[in-house]
């Protein structure tokens, strides 16, 4: 009877297709309905989802540590380290996020951009009114009140958040196809720091801190040694009638009306421009900078490695662009007695716009005050009267620059279907005919600037622990260390939950859902999390003067840079274990 029983039951079951399997779990039913497995729904465990966290950023460390030990060795000196970090800006990165937008981004990813754009701004203006409020309450030095706004306004949102993404493409949170999206995204973030730290003048910040000597007051000084000196031993007759005046310092002599003898006397004439004093001063600076950028530039990188490791002050002879009067000197030009870069007057050469435009897009940390004011010099006068004329040619030339111009061609590339389809193969897309090989025309430039951009990030980590090895500070003005590791909290811990908020509200408004855009999601919780650019240093070092002996600055930028990282090893992986686990329930 038991057995009948238990047979209906099976037939029953069978045919409205509810049978429970032995595992216990669901199966498909006969209906077609397609049912999830017990098994297949279960979470991560909390310790697999750390690790998961944690692996990211010992590999970042690694990387960062390899650079760490060439910089010791002087293997990776300063001047490579110049030359890598323009190859970075110049080709690779250009060429990661040209292969990475094309291939992942598209038409239906517009309102993707624009949140990141949207993101971008707030994640900046936040920074900043960090800052801000850190300088208003805590004690920050006068000499850095624009260096730490600059500290809180522009995170490192470039390698850091690239490679953390590529270690992540196991499957077990996110598919290599979504960690290739999200690398795309990370590089409009890219895209955003650029604009605002060099376009919309960020720069200025770091370069504001810098007061220079003064030329006048400085030639009235030597003036006055040399009158002192001169005083103080006694003169013959013939001494002091042989002694020139100031005025006649900066004449010539020339024929004036004939003699007796039918031999015109000499007359002096005045030279337009500014007294010898003075560009005695540059010269022996100029002079002084050549020599021992010489005494480096001769020694071979081999012999270079047996020297003791390269130090912040090596740093500073390679990246500062200023002499003690906050002029940029052009080497050969001053050696010759030629005037100094930007003391031209308003117009330019179109050869010397040339330069000054290859410089800007070429540099990662060349760029100053006056090529803003020297922007737009070649004119008509009555457009430059226009006091917004140089500000717009000065955002239109950083526009030009290589990484700025990839991201721009690949997103319209991208945004427009037949032409992506000629670089690969787009779902429900317009029909392209196939290369010989099956593959669409275009493939192979992606192919090249796959190749060759996938050597941006382990690059750029190394250059970071580089400079992280040469980093030194001196005495710290007193109480600076108070407002440095406040802002350091906020950077990595206050900044994230903002991250965190911002995320659900992206949600709540609807603009995005868990399921669909969780890896838009990370990635815009991942660049609340992040520490600052390196580039401060570079800035700094840019508008440092070689021989300057006041480096309050760069003290200042050393301490803020080498307190973040210590401390981003233990909020980061936390700040990606909660988002993991509690909002996308992984």
């Amino acid at each position: 009877m038991m057995l009948e029983r238990l047979r209906l039951v099976s037939k029953f079951r069978q045919a409205y297709g509810i049978w429970r399997p032995r595992n216990g779990g669901l199966q498909k039913c006969c209906h077609g309905s397609e049912r999830r497995d017990k098994q297949d729904t279960m979470t991560l465990a909390l310790g697999q989802v750390v690790w998961i966290a944690v692996k990211p950023v010992i590999r970042i460390y690694f990387i960062v540590g390899t650079g760490f030990v060439l910089a010791r060795f002087n293997i990776l000196s300063v001047e490579a380290t110049r030359a890598v970090s323009d190859i970075v800006i110049t080709a690779l990165m250009p060429m990661l996020a040209f292969s990475k937008i094309v291939q992942n981004i598209g038409i239906s990813d517009i309102k993707n951009v624009g949140i990141i754009c949207l993101t971008s701004f707030l994640l900046f203006g936040a920074g900043l009114a960090a800052a801000m409020g850190v300088r208003r309450v805590l004690p920050v030095p006068r000499k850095w009140q624009g260096g730490i706004l600059a500290g809180g306004l522009f995170p490192n949102i470039n390698d850091l958040p690239i490679v953390y993404l590529q270690s992540m493409d196991q499957g077990l949170v996110f598919t290599p196809e979504e960690v290739s999206k999200g690398v795309a995204n990370v590089i409009i973030f890219v895209a955003m720091f650029l604009v605002c730290l060099f376009n919309l003048g960020g720069f200025r910040l770091i370069e504001g801190d810098f007061t220079y000597e003064d030329e006048e007051s400085e030639s009235g000084r030597e003036e006055k040694s040399e009158l002192a000196e001169a005083a103080a031993r006694p003169a013959s007759a013939d001494e002091l009638e042989s002694i020139p005046t100031r005025d006649s310092a900066n004449t010539l002599p020339t024929g004036g009306e004939r003699s007796e003898g039918g031999v015109r006397p000499l007359v002096p004439v005045q030279l337009a421009g500014p007294p010898l004093s003075m560009w005695n001063t540059r010269l022996s600076s100029v002079s002084s900078f050549r020599r021992r950028d010489s005494i480096t530039s001769t020694m071979r990188s081999i012999d270079l490695r047996s020297m003791p490791p390269q130090g912040i002050a090596d740093l500073i002879r390679e990246y500062s662009n200023v002499d003690q009067f906050g002029k940029r000197l052009s080497m050969q030009e001053a050696a010759h007695g030629a005037a100094p870069y930007g003391e031209v007057g308003s117009h330019m050469t179109p050869a010397a716009t040339q330069r000054s435009l290859t410089r800007i897009i070429t540099s990662e940390a060349a760029v100053h005050k006056e090529d803003i004011e020297a922007s737009g010099s070649t004119l008509p006068p009555w457009l430059r009267r226009f006091p917004l004329t140089k500000h717009v040619v000065f955002f239109l030339k950083n526009c030009l620059r290589p990484c700025s111009i990839s991201v721009m061609l690949a997103l319209v590339i991208a945004f427009i279907p037949w032409v992506k389809a000629l670089f690969v193969k787009v779902p429900d897309g317009p029909h392209i005919p196939d290369a010989p090989d099956k593959l669409p025309p275009l493939s192979f430039l992606l192919e090249f600037t796959s190749y060759i951009g996938a050597a941006s990030v382990p690059f750029g980590l190394m250059l970071l622990g580089a400079t992280l090895g040469r980093l030194r500070f001196g005495n710290l003005p007193p109480g600076f260390w108070k407002a440095a590791l406040v802002l350091v909290l906020i950077r990595l811990i206050i900044l994230p939950i903002i991250g965190i908020l911002w995320s659900e509200a992206l949600v709540r408004f609807k603009w995005v859902n868990w399921g669909d855009d969780k890896m838009l999601l990370f990635v815009i919780v991942l660049s609340w999390s992040l520490p600052t650019m390196t580039s401060i240093i570079y800035f700094t070092a840019t508008y440092t003067p070689i021989n300057a002996l006041d480096t309050t600055q760069m003290d200042c930028a050393s301490f803020f840079l080498m307190l973040q990282y210590p401390v981003l090893t233990v909020s980061l992986p936390f700040v990606v274990t909660y988002f993991l686990k509690v909002k996308l329930d992984v």
